[in-house]
């Protein structure tokens, strides 16, 4: 069994989330004691948590909420992209208007889009998500969750009675993740459903904004949702984005010697992605590359 000692950032924040999950509520010191660290480790952990959003303190740092669903706080891409999926968020929040009606899809991108989605007067946001529409209606956003078949993990809304909703409805902005986005495939969802609510999202909407970090950029899942043209505007992150892990890779560097050739790819990687979005551009698809910055200045609107 590995010594808690050892444990990367993002491994003893997942055991944080671990907690939380467990018992609702969490004490500093404990979680010190029991990851062997310090109460400011703890703390900067917590912090960091609340920034990417899959925790939200509700008094004196002693008690927090999960705000997504299981799925999303055990996802460990989730959480190894965490910093690249708020610097994604927050530029595209940028971009909408007072006014507008938005389609706002499911996941973690997303979520980070909700995060720092501005209080704009007139702002309707139309989505399938429970989490997302209780975070915004918390902010006084005015929203539409459409109906259908509930799954308890993800606290989405998909099926007919989801469609026949969306169908109801015509967006100025649809606001999407996506489990992958491929110039020649298109985009791409892990189930079906999702795939087909998303793509009726995209057809009912004036302009398409597709949320994705990096690693989306080629990958391929199971069911797809519509070609790269129904994509207006990408927005994704520069290769050798600052993810903010960099504790993370000191940690595992001992454990993982075989992560020496993976860093021999990261080459060859990164040219493949810019093949992506070469061929993504040459579609029509705008393309807004976010910067390897520092992203600590970056925060939420409050609850």
């Amino acid at each position: 069994m590995r010594d808690v000692r050892d444990l990367s950032a993002s491994d003893r924040r997942r055991r944080i989330l671990d907690r939380v999950a467990e018992r609702q509520s969490i004490e500093a010191q404990a979680l010190a004691d029991e990851l062997c660290v310090s109460v400011m480790t703890i703390r900067r952990d917590i912090k960091r948590l609340e920034q990417d959003g899959f925790i939200r303190q509700t008094y004196g740092g002693a008690s927090v909420q999960l705000t997504k669903s299981v799925e999303l706080g055990f996802n460990s891409r989730a959480l190894q992209f965490a910093s690249e999926k708020r610097q994604i968020g927050a530029r595209a929040a940028r971009d909408v208007e007072p006014g507008q009606t938005i389609f706002l899809g499911e996941g973690t991108t997303a979520a980070q889009f909700a995060q720092f989605l501005p209080p704009h007067p007139h702002v309707h946001v139309i989505t399938a998500s429970l989490s997302h529409a209780s975070l915004l209606a918390s902010r006084g956003i005015a929203v539409t969750v459409i109906g259908g078949r509930l799954h308890p993990d993800e606290l989405i809304m998909t099926g007919p009675l989801a469609e026949a909703a969306v169908n109801r409805f015509y967006a100025d902005v649809c606001v999407l993740g996506a489990a992958g986005v491929d110039a020649q495939i298109g985009i791409t969802e892990l189930e079906a459903e999702t795939a087909a609510l998303h793509r009726l999202m995209m057809e009912r909407s004036r302009h398409v904004t597709m949320l994705a970090d990096q690693s989306k950029l080629g990958f391929r899942a199971p069911a797809v949702a519509g070609p790269v043209e129904m994509i207006d505007t990408l927005v994704t992150t520069e290769d050798g984005h600052a993810d903010g892990h960099a504790d993370m890779a000191a940690a595992q560097s001992a454990e993982h010697s075989a992560e020496h050739s993976a860093g021999q790819q990261t080459g060859q990687q990164a040219e493949q992605r810019a093949e992506q979005r070469a061929a993504l551009e040459a579609r029509g698809v705008r393309i807004i590359l976010v910067g390897a910055h520092a992203d600590g200045d970056l925060t939420p609107y409050a609850m």
